[in-house]
């Protein structure tokens, strides 16, 4: 079977190179985003870390989900022959919400630094906030999966079960990390220790799909 015809603009590997180099940037950007000690601070370097540790557990989980969505992506796009245009244009709020999230990584940490009293206006809405932008961001990805399954824009030879198990982890997680941004609402404190549950949220969903075969 003779390959499709890829029109300008839609080679995935010009695709792939400009998204690896937003993820890139944005990850650059998680870093310079942390808070530095100035002055006095070098005397007390120690109760700094402690008094900016919601910056670093913000930096941590930022850069730990934004590295497996960037690998997921790879993956994916050394599978696939062509980009559609429905393809490229979800990789519009794809790309927007990994480009905000050092933003919103910083609000998270920066409201919930220890110094700051727990009822802290804000701490709320920047905590959903950031969960929310993780979660589009996983749900785009999701997304992404689904769509070059039902297009067929895999290759031949490509594992079509790891992609549908891809797209429903992804979309699995990205719904739950929506849920935890409605939680957010009226328990933020809880709401860190409910992303810890990541990685059950993925076992259990690939479980769920290895029963249903």
């Amino acid at each position: 079977m003779a390959t499709p015809q890829v029109r300008p603009g839609l080679t995935h590997e010009r695709v792939g190179v400009f998204t690896d180099a937003i993820f890139a940037i944005a990850i650059t950007l998680l870093a310079l985003e942390l808070p530095r000690p100035e002055g006095e601070d070098f005397q007390r370097l120690g109760a700094f870390f402690g008094d900016h540790f919601g910056s670093f557990m913000a930096f941590a989980i930022a850069f730990l989900m934004l590295w497996f969505a960037w690998r997921a992506h790879h993956t994916l796009f050394d599978q696939i022959e062509r980009v559609s245009q429905s393809m490229l244009l979800l990789h519009i709020p794809l790309l927007f919400f990994v480009a905000v999230l050092p933003y919103t990584t910083s609000l998270f940490g920066e409201t919930n630094a220890s110094h700051l009293p727990a009822e802290a206006d804000g701490r709320a809405l920047a905590t959903g906030l950031f969960a929310g932008n993780e979660a589009i961001l996983l749900l785009a990805q999701g997304a992404l999966f689904t769509m070059v399954l039902a297009q067929r824009l895999h290759q031949p030879d490509a594992d079509l079960r790891r992609l549908r198990g891809n797209a429903r982890i992804y979309v699995a997680i990205g719904i739950y990390w929506l849920l935890t941004a409605a939680v957010s609402a009226w328990a933020v404190a809880a709401v860190p220790f409910l992303w810890l549950a990541t990685p059950l949220v993925a076992a259990g969903t690939l479980r769920v799909l290895r029963m249903r075969r």
